[in-house]
């Protein structure tokens, strides 16, 4: 649980921090069109193509790049919580089969047992199978 928070905390301050970096890189960019508009001399000219154009350009791609990281950890986190929803699911049913599985066991123990007490009984009524044909034997000759 402790890890849960620690990520949810860390998503958030990337989510503001995120926020805040572009809020910086726009406030520097309308700054720089404000200021062009007064100040262009030759040095101007050369402090926008060696600082503020490579700036503007790694600010952009920097916060695309950022952007679809959160993007992708939002993601993430979706299908984890599906992940753990299917893990749930998993467990409930893994405790049902096992359920069964013990019913099914103890079925089968049963039915060894009856099996079992089946053997006995019908090799006691095989042994009792010479005594019986003896007697209807007897009965028979004692009729005719």
């Amino acid at each position: 649980m402790e890890e849960t928070t620690w990520y949810t905390k860390q998503r958030s301050q990337m989510e503001d921090s995120l926020w805040t970096l572009k809020q910086r890189s726009r406030v520097l960019q309308d700054y720089r069109q404000d200021i062009q508009k007064v100040w262009q001399d030759d040095t101007a000219s050369e402090i926008n193509n060696r600082y503020f154009r490579p700036h503007e350009e790694d600010s952009g791609k920097c916060l695309t790049a950022l952007s679809q990281q959160l993007s992708l950890l939002q993601q993430s986190d979706e299908e984890l919580e599906v992940a753990k929803q299917h893990g749930l699911k998993v467990s409930c049913l893994s405790e049902a089969v096992e359920k069964l599985l013990n019913f099914a066991r103890q079925d089968i123990s049963r039915s060894h047992s009856e099996y079992s007490a089946f053997q006995d009984q019908n090799s006691a009524a095989r042994a009792e199978l010479p005594v019986i044909e003896r007697l209807i034997s007897q009965a028979n000759s004692c009729c005719q």
